[in-house]
């Protein structure tokens, strides 16, 4: 689990932050964003080859600046367990460029931990979402069932000319 910073951290790097700080690192990760989403969709289908890597290095540089420490804590959550304690991944929110970290990690255990034939893009009408299919059958069409799903299968009824 990737630990979010706390309200703390993030008034202290606010506080820290030099004018205009927060909105480079905001535009820095707008643009690795979409720097993703190009890699995304041109291997979207298709298993990751290992030349896939060098393709990679602009999140591996940023995963490089990271200060993550352990701790051992109270588990907050209350779950049946033999002991109170966990292991507690913590970071050290030191600059705003570390705020790219844990967006950085998400995107790198995509890519080393899930298979890239299975991740689609939304066949919804305007929809520019992609997905990973973890369905039993792997027969997902949209991102959302509820959203995308629900509006090509009422466009889908009205064209049969029912509900008008």
């Amino acid at each position: 689990m990737i630990p979010s910073p706390g309200l703390a951290c993030i008034c202290a790097l606010k506080d820290n932050a030099s004018p205009g700080e927060l909105d480079a690192v905001a535009s820095q990760a707008r643009a690795l964003r979409e720097w993703f989403r190009g890699f995304v969709h041109k291997h979207r289908g298709k298993a990751l080859s290992p030349a896939a890597l060098d393709e990679l290095e602009p999140i591996n540089r940023i995963l490089a600046r990271d200060e993550r420490f352990g701790q051992i804590a109270l588990d907050a959550n209350g779950r049946e367990s033999p002991s109170p304690l966990i292991w507690a991944e913590k970071r050290k929110w030191q600059t705003s460029g570390s705020l790219l970290i844990p967006i950085a990690e998400s995107m790198a255990r995509l890519v080393s931990e899930e298979d890239f034939t299975y991740v689609k893009a939304c066949e919804g009408h305007v929809c520019s979402l992609l997905f990973l299919d973890k369905t039993p059958r792997r027969a997902r069409r949209w991102c959302s069932m509820a959203i995308c799903g629900n509006r090509a299968k009422v466009a889908a009824f009205r064209a049969r000319g029912h509900g008008r």
